[in-house]
C-alpha cells in the first residue's frame, strides 16, 4: 500500500496532504464574498443586480463581432486576391504557350467526336421514337387502358 507524500517546511514540520481546490471554489469562499461587500458599493451592486446593462452590451458586443468577421473577409479576399494575381501573372508565359499548343488539340478532338455525337443523338431519337411507337400499338391492341384525350 503506498503511503501518502507530506509537504514539510524547513523544520519538518508536515501539513499533511492537500487536496485540489477547483478555481471555481475560490469565489464561494466567505472571505471573497466578505470582502466585496465591504468594499464594494451598493450601488454597484445594485446595478450588477438588475439586467439593464445586458442587453445594450449584448448589442455592442455583437456589432463588434459582426465587424470582427467582416474585417477577417476582407482580409481573407486579400490574402487571395495578391496570392492569386502573383501566382497568375509568375505563370501567364505557361498558360499562353500552353494555350498555343492545346487549342488545336482541343479542336481536333473536338472535330473527330463530331460524328459520334451525331450518331449517338440519331440513335436517341430513333429509340425513343420507337418506343413511343411501342407505346401506341400496345393502347391500341388494349382499349381499356387507353385514355380519351378528347375530354
Amino acid at each position: 500500500m503506498q503511503q501518502l507524500r507530506m509537504e514539510t517546511d524547513a523544520i519538518g514540520a508536515g501539513e499533511g496532504p492537500q487536496r485540489a481546490v477547483p478555481w471555481s471554489a475560490w469565489v464561494s469562499r466567505e472571505g471573497w464574498v466578505r470582502w466585496c461587500m465591504c468594499h464594494v458599493p451598493p450601488s454597484w451592486t445594485q446595478w450588477w443586480t438588475t439586467s439593464g446593462w445586458r442587453q445594450p452590451l449584448q448589442r455592442v458586443l455583437w456589432g463588434l463581432k459582426g465587424v470582427l468577421y467582416l474585417l477577417l473577409a476582407l482580409m481573407l479576399c486579400h490574402a487571395l486576391f495578391t496570392t492569386g494575381s502573383h501566382l497568375l501573372s509568375s505563370l501567364w508565359p505557361v498558360a499562353a504557350a500552353v494555350w498555343r499548343h492545346l487549342l488545336p488539340a482541343v479542336l481536333l478532338l473536338l472535330l473527330s467526336a463530331l460524328p459520334a455525337l451525331l450518331f449517338t443523338a440519331s440513335f436517341l431519337l430513333l429509340f425513343s421514337t420507337l418506343l413511343s411507337l411501342v407505346g401506341l400499338l400496345t393502347s391500341m391492341s388494349h382499349p381499356g387502358n387507353a385514355q380519351d384525350l378528347d375530354q
